[in-house]
């Protein structure tokens, strides 16, 4: 696991390592992606005491620039993180090793792209896939026997737009998702209100077959974002961000249908909106979702037997922006990342009416924008 030692250890070592052990036994660890403006900045491996009421950083891996999303491998023991820019030089993939409590970077490849803001492994871990925002393509990426990023070898390129003018004048891929049973791979394209679903072959040099099984044409300037499956992966949930809405698709052999469209914002708001992120309980019951803008909030919704959602609650994010959330491993407690606000708040959840009751536990960092939970 993480915080196990490896070799031999000086007394310095092994009270660190018993200090991490403690840390892990007691507490949920989780992985923090932020924007960054210094060279101290960077991902944080980080630790909630739900008891003690407290957030704590245990390692930073610094000089790494906006490591907007980060994920981890299924051992546990690599990271993989965006490096968020736009710029001519264009960004980044870097990877690292996660010892003892501690991030060790391995190495970066460019991305060949603009604003990759979005990163996921195939199920095999044999490649990563980034989405690039500002570019309009998704890449991919090969990973080495010892975890490192190897060049990009493919990048597929979007076209077209979309009726919201200032958002949708060109492709704007948000997200990149496998299938949890066939392993097709499924893009999210803001830009051109798409959903388009690709043949991914891990065997394969390029893995990826270029010409879509599917392209979803969800409601005109609705904005794709982010997007997640249930576990029998029939029903995929996909958030609008333009239009702040949570559409329900079924999936069956490839092809994917519209459901259901559910609003995020409440009766008589009239202020800007941003639907940001969308995420599962651990027992598939319920789905939560946050819009940001002026609304700054988070929604629960029942899982009704058909795959529909029922709305539960609309609470305040306790925040400005909450870009992202994420929720515990037993399902207990979910934590905001306000990133305009620069803080992470903490909510109970009950586990049978998925309601949330805001906690008094709140940590400062600077512009927290994924939040990553580790077992």
């Amino acid at each position: 696991m993480i915080f196990m030692a490896c070799g031999t250890a000086s007394n310095d070592n092994k009270t660190e390592n018993k200090t991490n052990e403690e840390a892990s036994s007691s507490a949920h660890l989780f992985l923090l992606g932020t924007y960054t403006n210094s060279p101290d900045q960077g991902i944080h491996l980080m630790a909630f005491h739900p008891n003690e009421g407290k957030i704590q950083t245990i390692s930073t891996a610094a000089a790494v620039e906006n490591p907007s999303f980060v994920i981890a491998n299924k051992a546990q023991d690599l990271v993989y993180a965006v490096e968020e820019n736009g710029g001519k030089e264009g960004g980044k993939i870097t990877s690292f090793n996660l010892i003892n409590g501690k991030l060790q970077k391995l190495n970066s490849v460019k991305a060949s792209a603009k604003s990759p803001c979005y990163i996921t492994l195939d199920p095999s871990e044999s490649f990563a896939v980034t989405a690039n925002y500002s570019s309009g393509d998704f890449s991919v990426i090969p990973i080495a026997e010892n975890g490192e990023v190897k060049p990009v070898t493919q990048v597929i390129a979007h076209t077209g737009s979309s009726v919201v003018t200032n958002r949708q004048k060109e492709p704007h891929v948000h997200a990149a998702i496998f299938h949890p049973i066939d392993g097709n791979l499924f893009i999210a394209d803001l830009g051109t209100d798409e959903v388009v679903v690709y043949e991914f072959d891990n065997s394969l040099e390029k893995p990826v077959n270029p010409e879509p099984i599917y392209r979803l044409k969800v409601a005109p300037g609705a904005g794709p974002r982010h997007m997640v499956f249930n576990s029998k992966g029939d029903k995929l949930y996909l958030i609008h961000e333009i239009s702040a809405e949570i559409g329900v698709y079924s999936y069956d052999q490839g092809e994917l249908k519209h459901q259901a469209t559910h609003s995020l914002i409440a009766e008589g708001f009239e202020g800007k909106v941003g639907a940001a992120e969308v995420r599962l309980s651990p027992d598939g019951k319920f789905l939560y979702a946050s819009n940001r803008g002026e609304a700054n909030e988070i929604i629960a919704f029942k899982i009704k037997e058909n795959g529909d959602l029922t709305h539960v609650q609309t609470v305040s994010s306790m925040g400005k922006a909450p870009r992202n959330f994420n929720i515990t491993n037993d399902g207990k407690y979910l934590l905001a990342g306000n990133q305009d606000s620069n803080t992470i708040l903490s909510f109970e959840r009950n586990l049978d009416s998925g309601e949330l009751k805001p906690m008094d536990t709140k940590f400062e960092i600077h512009k927290p924008v994924y939040i990553n939970f580790l077992p």
